[in-house]
């Protein structure tokens, strides 16, 4: 009767996923596959973007009134639109800025809120606004969303503003005509005007007034629709293209036209030049002026791609640079996302190699090969499950890699471990793949479970910052439990269906086994010998082991909240770049802004050439703007 039972109770063991598996070589190498083929598919179609890109819950209120005061802004503008949009259902929080001529309205909408219609309502509220000045321009109501630049590029030299800007022109046209490049925008310069002067004189011999003139050259200056017209192929809109861009075409608009059908147009009576708007001040690279050029990425595109295509454009467009301009490259967040890679890279395979050499050294090759392939299927297959949960591979993302490296491992290693013991009791390697691996199924699941489980309130960071963090936790946890499949139903079924050893031996290979062997013997040994004997002591008086447990965290707390040891919520690191800032007060005019700008300019030059700092700089960047900044790099 007790061996029924026990006959019953081993059939069991044997039966169910764990055991079918194990038997199933086939099916296991066929899951292997799978994940190994289909992570690398995913790993070279996947989007690769330097930072996650999620949308963001938030409204922006922009308007513009000239020549306001901060005080006037809030008065005339802020109040009338907080007071609007209170009552639309989903506002979390709302932020308002008021600067000389200007202010801005940021309205936070509550996680999970539709985004588009609390977007329309709040357009609504801000159209139904009657009561705002009568100088201002049209409010902007805009759904914030982000651009991630991948690269911006410098412009300078020893020339004018103008040719720098039709320079950057051409070399944005150069890179949006490239099929890998989407977006390219020129920053850090001011926007075209046309410039219009009149003399007084001329105006009185016309009999005309600056204000006829105005009107005349905006009505002459916009197109026009012009109906439609209706034929058998359908209908036909008309419209008169009169939008009028350069001075060329604006001095050909007829300001008189007399009964004989003479005509005076804008250019006889006027002085019409293109230039640029009257900021006072244009941005400096070592004191010549510069124009920037930031490229981004969009949809599918690639940051290292991107990379490789502006750099080959512009090595081909500075061969056509006039003499005095330069170019370089003022960020790169392609060069941060290979360095994280290559360190994800370098990492993988360190720690690979570490476990293989380890486990070798403690237990089969054979086994330590299958367990550092468990770590590799385990990232590997991780892959394929990413893109169906919204994950990019990103600077998050592969950190998130990088914190679970140390984690994986520790199932794979128990597990074949255990089938190791159970082999050691002259199992066969069938029975002891299933019985090992059930023996220590339980433990194993709960421990990675627990690991999971402790990177869960990850995913629940509410606002921008859980947007941005999210994928560290989830990829963290995919690799977990692809790590647990693969310890479970992968691995046994390679342990248990190892060759046997084979009776023709490489010598080399020989004395790696008895070295291995030679080498596990002694540290057995070390363990009777020393550390049982230990444990034993410790166990037989647990309350001094305990006691001495406590004091050692004790003495660990104290040093930590000591003076000792300083707290602070981010560490300090070199940067590569040295700011200067002046915020300027409210009614500084630009001619005063870019006085201080220079100001600050020389004098970082003189220190640059007293101390002979352009041995580990690149130059000054001087820009205005809300105010002075001045970078050193």
């Amino acid at each position: 009767m007790g061996n029924g039972k026990t006959n019953k109770k081993k059939g069991k063991s044997h039966k169910g996923a764990i055991a079918y598996m194990a038997r199933n070589s086939i099916a296991a190498n066929l899951l292997m596959i799978i994940l190994i083929g289909g992570g690398i598919w995913t790993m070279y179609n996947i989007q690769k973007e330097v930072f996650p890109n999620f949308q963001l819950d938030i409204v922006e209120v922009s308007v513009v009134y000239p020549g306001a005061a901060p005080s006037e802004v809030e008065k005339g503008i802020l109040m009338p639109v907080e007071e609007a949009v209170r009552g639309v259902q989903g506002i979390k929080e709302i932020t308002s800025t008021a600067r000389e001529g200007s202010g801005t309205v940021l309205i936070e909408l509550v996680t999970g809120v539709d985004r588009m219609k609390a977007f329309q309502e709040i357009d609504q509220a801000v159209n139904r606004i009657r009561t705002f000045p009568d100088d201002i321009e049209e409010p902007e109501v805009r759904l914030q969303d982000q651009q991630r630049d991948v690269m911006e590029i410098t412009l300078y030299g020893d020339v004018d503003i103008w040719t720098l800007r039709i320079l950057a022109e051409q070399l944005r046209d150069r890179l949006q005509n490239d099929e890998g490049i989407t977006q390219v925008e020129i920053g850090n310069v001011p926007d075209y005007v046309t410039h219009v002067e009149i003399p007084r004189h001329i105006l009185r011999e016309y009999n005309l007034t600056l204000g006829q003139i105005s009107d005349i050259i905006v009505q002459s200056s916009e197109d026009i629709p012009a109906g439609s017209v209706d034929t058998n192929s359908g209908e036909i809109l008309l419209r008169m293209q009169e939008r009028k861009q350069w001075a060329e075409e604006f001095g050909k608009i007829e300001v008189i036209t007399s009964d004989a059908g003479a005509t005076v147009t804008l250019a006889d009576i006027a002085k019409i030049t293109d230039g640029f708007e009257e900021t006072g001040f244009h941005g400096q690279f070592n004191q010549q002026y510069s124009v920037s050029i930031e490229i981004f990425r969009v949809g599918k595109q690639s940051p290292l791609e991107i990379e490789k295509t502006v750099k080959e454009i512009l090595a081909d467009f500075e061969n056509t640079l006039p003499p005095g301009v330069n170019h370089r490259i003022d960020s790169n967040r392609a060069e941060d996302y290979r360095e994280r890679l290559s360190l994800l890279r370098e990492n993988g395979l360190l720690a690979i190699v570490i476990v293989f050499f380890i486990l070798a050294l403690f237990l089969e090759y054979r086994l330590a090969f299958w367990v550092m392939m468990g770590m590799a299927i385990s990232f590997i297959g991780s892959i394929v499950f990413m893109p169906y949960i919204g994950i990019s591979i990103n600077m998050i993302s592969m950190f998130g890699f990088l914190v679970v490296l140390g984690i994986v491992v520790d199932d794979a290693i128990i597990v074949g471990e255990n089938i190791y013991e159970f082999r050691q009791r002259k199992m066969s390697p069938v029975k002891a793949a299933i019985s090992g691996t059930k023996n220590i199924a339980r433990p194993v699941v709960f421990s990675i479970l627990t690991n999971m489980i402790a990177f869960v309130p990850l995913l629940f960071i509410p606002g921008t910052t859980g947007k941005f963090w999210w994928p560290l936790p989830a990829v963290v946890i995919t690799v977990l439990a692809v790590s647990l499949a693969e310890a479970l139903f992968i691995l046994p079924a390679h342990l248990a269906h190892s060759k046997k050893e084979s009776k023709m031996k490489f010598k080399p290979v020989e004395y790696l086994e008895k070295w291995q062997q030679s080498f596990a013997k002694g540290f057995n040994r070390f363990v009777d010998r020393y550390y049982r004997p230990f444990l034993e002591l410790s166990l037989r008086h647990r309350y001094i082991t305990i006691s001495i447990a406590i004091a050692l965290f004790i003495i660990v707390g104290g040093y930590g909240y000591s003076d000792h040891m300083g707290i602070i919520m981010m560490p300090e690191v070199s940067a590569d770049e040295i700011e200067a800032g002046v915020r300027l007060p409210v009614n500084t005019t630009v001619d005063q802004a870019a006085k201080v700008a220079n100001e600050i300019t020389e004098a970082t030059q003189r220190m640059f050439e007293e101390h002979d700092l352009y041995k580990v700089a690149d130059g000054i960047k001087t820009n205005v703007r809300a105010r002075v900044l001045s970078i050193l790099k």
